[in-house]
C-alpha cells in the first residue's frame, strides 16, 4: 500500500511539473525522502506509457480523419500561395467537390465545404501554431470533404517537414517560386531555400510547380523522394484570361491552379470559370485610383509583395498589360520590426534597383532603412520616414508627392498595424481581424 501511495505522489508531481511546472527545486528531495527512488522509477515509468498511449491514440485518430480525405493539396512557396490555394479550390469546387482551403496569407482563412468564406480569428493566446493544421483536418473530415487545399504554414525547416510528414502528408504539392524571402530562416541562399521548401513533396506522390531558375534544385528533391514532378508553363494563360479576372491576379497562380486540375482529371473550363468567379485574399495586389491638386494618379497596393525581385516583376507585369502608365514612379515601403533583413534589402534596392522618385518609409525603424538606402546611393531628401504618421496621414503625404499621371508603389509588409490600415484606408473598409504572418 506505501509502494502504492509513492508511485501516485510522484505519477501527481509528475503530471504537475510536465503541464504546469509548479514544483519547485527545494520541494523535490523531501519528496524523494519520502517516497524513495523506486517509486520514482516506477512513476516515470507509468506517466510516459500513459503519455504514450494518448499519443498514439491522437495520431491514430488522425491519421484515420486524413486517410479519409482522398485528395490533400499542400501548397508552399516564397509568393503566391494564397492566391493558388483560392484558385486551386475554386476550381476543384466548380467540379462539384467538396473542397475545404485554408490559407494563412495577411488574414488567415477558411473557405468550407459548403463555400463559406471566413477569417480564422486568433487571439493573443492562440497565435498561428502548426497544430491549427490538425483541426483544420478534423473539420474537413466532419464536412465530408473530398478534397484540402492547405497552404504551408511554416517557416522553419524543421517545422516544414513536420508539416507535410505529420499533419498533412499530401497527395500532391504546390511549390509555386523561390524568391529572395525569408533567407535568414531557410536560406542562406536560393539553392538552400529551394531545398527547404521541398520539404513539402510527398514520398511518392507528386509535386507541381512554377519555378524556373532552381527547377533542377526541386527536380533532384524530387527524385529523392520518388515523387513525380509537374513543370508548370506560365506563358500558356493568355492575357485574355488574366484580363477576365475581377481582381488583379498572375499567370503563374492560374497555371499552377490548372495543372492541379488536369492532374485531377477535372473539366479545364469548368475549372477556369469556378477561378474566374473566386474571391481574393485580403492581401490580394490591388490597384486604386487616387485624385490630388495636380490631377489622377494609381495607387499599387502591394504590400504583400515583400522582396525586392518580385516588386520588379510586379512592376514590369502591370506595365505590359497597361494595368499602369510609364509615368514618374513614388515609392510607400512599410517595415515591420521583426523583418529587419528584409527591410535592409529594399534599402540597398532603392539607388539600385528601383526607380522611385521619392519613397515614403512608414512602419518601425525607419531611420535605419533611410541610413542604409542613403549609403546606397538614395538622395536623402527624396526620402520621407513617417514611423508615428496614422494611415490618412501617410496616404496624405503620398498625394503631396505623386504627380497626375504617375503611379505609387505600396510594398514591403502588411502585417503591421501601419499596413493593415492602409489597405483599410484605400478601400473604405472598416477594421479586419489581423495577425502575425509572414
Amino acid at each position: 500500500m506505501r509502494g502504492l501511495f509513492a508511485v501516485i505522489i510522484w505519477t501527481g508531481l509528475l503530471a504537475a511539473a510536465f503541464y504546469a511546472q509548479t514544483v519547485v527545486r527545494p520541494a523535490w528531495a523531501g519528496v524523494i525522502s519520502l517516497a524513495g527512488w523506486p517509486a520514482l522509477v516506477a512513476a516515470l515509468v507509468g506517466f510516459w506509457a500513459v503519455v504514450a498511449v494518448f499519443a498514439h491514440r491522437e495520431w491514430r485518430r488522425h491519421t484515420d480523419l486524413l486517410e479519409s480525405i482522398p485528395i490533400r493539396i499542400h501548397v508552399d512557396g516564397s509568393r503566391g500561395k494564397t492566391g493558388t490555394c483560392r484558385l486551386v479550390g475554386a476550381a476543384l469546387a466548380a467540379n462539384g467537390m467538396r473542397v475545404l482551403v485554408k490559407t494563412t496569407g495577411k488574414i488567415p482563412a477558411l473557405i468550407d465545404a459548403s463555400g463559406r468564406d471566413s477569417v480564422i480569428n486568433r487571439s493573443g493566446l492562440h497565435a498561428a501554431n502548426l497544430r491549427e493544421q490538425k483541426d483544420i483536418i478534423a473539420l474537413a473530415a466532419e464536412q465530408h470533404a473530398q478534397a484540402i487545399v492547405i497552404e504551408c504554414m511554416a517557416v522553419d525547416p524543421e517545422l516544414r517537414r513536420v508539416s507535410e510528414r505529420s499533419m498533412i502528408r499530401a497527395t500532391i504539392a504546390v511549390i509555386t517560386n523561390v524568391r529572395r524571402d525569408h533567407l535568414e530562416v531557410i536560406g542562406p541562399d536560393l539553392g538552400t531555400a529551394a531545398r527547404n521548401l521541398a520539404e513539402v513533396i510527398p514520398q511518392g506522390g507528386t509535386v507541381v510547380t512554377a519555378e524556373e531558375r532552381l527547377l533542377p534544385v526541386i527536380r533532384k528533391e524530387a527524385e529523392r523522394r520518388g515523387a513525380r514532378i509537374v513543370s508548370v508553363d506560365p506563358h500558356t494563360v493568355s492575357d485574355g484570361i488574366l484580363d477576365s479576372f475581377p481582381y488583379i491576379t498572375f499567370r503563374e497562380n492560374v497555371a499552377l491552379a490548372i495543372a492541379v486540375s488536369d492532374l485531377l482529371g477535372l473539366d479545364r473550363n469548368r475549372s477556369v470559370q469556378g477561378m474566374l468567379h473566386s474571391t481574393p485574399d485580403f492581401g490580394t495586389v490591388r490597384l486604386f485610383e487616387r485624385t490630388n491638386d495636380a490631377g489622377p494618379y494609381t495607387v499599387v497596393c502591394a504590400l504583400g509583395v515583400n522582396d525586392v525581385d518580385s516588386l520588379t516583376a510586379l512592376q514590369a507585369e502591370l506595365m505590359r498589360r497597361g494595368k499602369v502608365n510609364g509615368g514618374p514612379l513614388v515609392g510607400l515601403f512599410n517595415s515591420r520590426d521583426d523583418r529587419a533583413v528584409r527591410s535592409l534589402e529594399f534599402a540597398r534596392a532603392m539607388g539600385r534597383d528601383l526607380d522611385f522618385g521619392s519613397v515614403i518609409v512608414t512602419g518601425r525603424h525607419t531611420k535605419a532603412f533611410v541610413r542604409a538606402a542613403v549609403r546606397n546611393g538614395f538622395p536623402r531628401e527624396r526620402l520621407s520616414p513617417m514611423e508615428s504618421a496614422s494611415p490618412r496621414e501617410i496616404l496624405e503625404a503620398l498625394d503631396a508627392l505623386t504627380p497626375a499621371g504617375g503611379t505609387a508603389f505600396a510594398c514591403g509588409n502588411m502585417v503591421t498595424d501601419a499596413g493593415y490600415g492602409i489597405v483599410e484606408e484605400l478601400s473604405g473598409r472598416g477594421p479586419v481581424g489581423r495577425h502575425a504572418g509572414s
